[in-house]
C-alpha cells in the first residue's frame, strides 16, 4: 500500500513538472550564443537575469542596469571540461563574476567567484601545481576615510574540491594613490595646507611550476604639494618627490593555506601556525612616516602584519606577537604570466 502511495505521488509531481513546463517553459539558460553575443542588449540583460537568479541575488540590481559582460574560458575544476568565468558590471560598485560549464551548447552554473566594486583586467591564470586555471581580477575601491585613497587589489581565486566553492588565494595593492592634509590632525583653522601623497604601482611575474611563485616589484613615491592654500587636492603639478623606493616582495604557493603567502609564523598566543598576507612596512604610506634625520626610528606603523589563521579569520597583529619558524622557501620553475 505504501509503494501505491508513493508512486501516486511521483506520479503526481512528474505530471505538475510538465504542466510548469508547459504553461510556463524551461528556464532561461545561458547558450553559447549567448555568449558570442555579449554586446547585444537583450542578450546582456538575459545573462544578467541568469547570473542573479543563480547566485541568489536577484534583490540586489536589475539585469536593466547591467553595462558590460565579459567572459573568458577555461577549465576551472581540474576536470578538462569547457567552462566560462563571467563578468557582469552593473556599474559602479557592482560586479558579479560567475563560472558556468558548457553542457552540449547550454551552461550550467558552477559557483560564484563573488561580488566587487569596480573592476579591472579579468584573465584566466593556469596554475600546473593545482592542474586548473584560476581567476584573477582587479577590483578598485576609492575611500575617503582619513585620506582620499584609490587603491586597487589584484585577488585570485581557485575552485577548491573540498569546499566545493570558490575561495580566494591571492589579494594585494597593487596601485595606491592616497592624499591627504597634514592639516587635518590639528585644531588650527588659520593653518596653511600641507597636502602630501603616496603613490604605488607594480609588476609581478607568476613562476609557474609545482611550487608556483608570484614575484612582485613595487615602486613607492612620496611627495608633498607647494600649494599651502588648496581646501581640496591640489593640482599633480604642485607635488614635489620626497622620496621613492623599490620593494621586491615574493608570495609563495602554500598548499596547507591553498594560497599565495609571504612567509608562516607561529602566534605566540596560541601556538599555531599562521600565514602572512601583508607586511605592513611594505606599504607607501610608511615612506610619509619617516622624518628625513631619524629613519632609524621605527614607528609602531611598521611592526603591523596582516595575518590569516586556520579558521580562515584574517587579523592585523603586531609583529612582536608572532614567532618566527623555519620556513622552505623552495624553488620554481617554468612560465611567467
Amino acid at each position: 500500500m505504501k509503494h501505491k502511495i508513493a508512486a501516486s505521488l511521483c506520479a503526481a509531481a512528474a505530471m505538475v513538472f510538465l504542466i510548469c513546463v508547459t504553461i510556463f517553459g524551461e528556464a532561461p539558460t545561458i547558450t553559447q550564443d549567448d555568449l558570442n553575443n555579449i554586446t547585444n542588449r537583450e542578450v546582456m540583460e538575459k545573462i544578467a537575469d541568469v547570473m542573479l537568479k543563480d547566485a541568489g541575488r536577484e534583490g540586489d540590481v536589475s539585469p536593466e542596469d547591467v553595462v558590460k559582460i565579459d567572459v573568458l574560458y577555461g577549465d576551472f575544476t581540474g576536470e578538462g571540461k569547457k567552462q566560462a568565468v563571467i563578468s557582469a558590471d552593473f556599474g559602479p560598485r557592482y560586479t558579479i563574476v560567475s563560472v558556468y560549464e558548457d553542457n552540449n551548447g547550454k551552461y550550467r552554473f558552477v559557483g560564484e567567484v563573488g561580488v566587487f566594486t569596480d573592476t579591472a583586467d579579468l584573465r584566466v591564470v593556469s596554475l600546473q601545481n593545482k592542474n586548473r586555471d584560476a581567476i584573477f581580477i582587479n577590483e578598485i575601491l576609492n575611500e575617503k576615510i582619513g585620506a582620499f585613497e584609490k587603491l586597487e587589489y589584484d585577488k585570485g581565486y581557485i575552485w577548491a574540491d573540498e569546499s566545493q566553492k570558490f575561495v580566494n588565494i591571492f589579494n594585494y595593492p597593487v596601485r595606491i594613490r592616497a592624499d591627504w592634509n597634514m592639516t587635518w590632525s590639528t585644531s588650527s583653522t588659520e593653518a596653511p595646507s600641507q597636502w602630501e601623497r603616496v603613490t604605488q604601482t607594480t609588476k609581478s611575474i607568476l613562476e609557474n611550476g609545482n611550487n608556483p611563485v608570484i614575484r612582485s616589484r613595487f615602486h613607492q613615491e612620496y611627495l608633498t604639494s607647494s600649494d599651502t592654500n588648496a581646501l581640496n587636492i591640489p593640482l599633480d603639478n604642485t607635488y614635489t618627490l620626497v622620496r621613492e623606493r623599490d620593494i621586491e616582495r615574493n608570495f609563495y604557493w602554500n598548499d596547507d593555506w591553498n594560497a599565495f603567502i609571504i612567509d608562516e609564523m607561529i602566534e605566540n598566543s596560541t601556538g599555531e601556525k599562521v600565514a602572512v598576507l601583508v607586511l605592513w612596512s611594505d606599504l607607501p604610506y610608511s615612506l610619509a612616516e619617516y622624518s628625513e634625520d631619524e629613519e632609524e626610528n621605527t614607528p609602531g606603523y611598521e611592526n603591523l602584519v596582516r595575518i590569516r589563521r586556520k579558521d580562515g579569520t584574517t587579523a592585523v597583529v603586531n609583529i612582536n606577537t608572532l614567532s618566527a619558524i623555519k620556513n622552505d622557501k623552495r624553488n620554481t620553475t617554468g612560465a611567467s604570466v
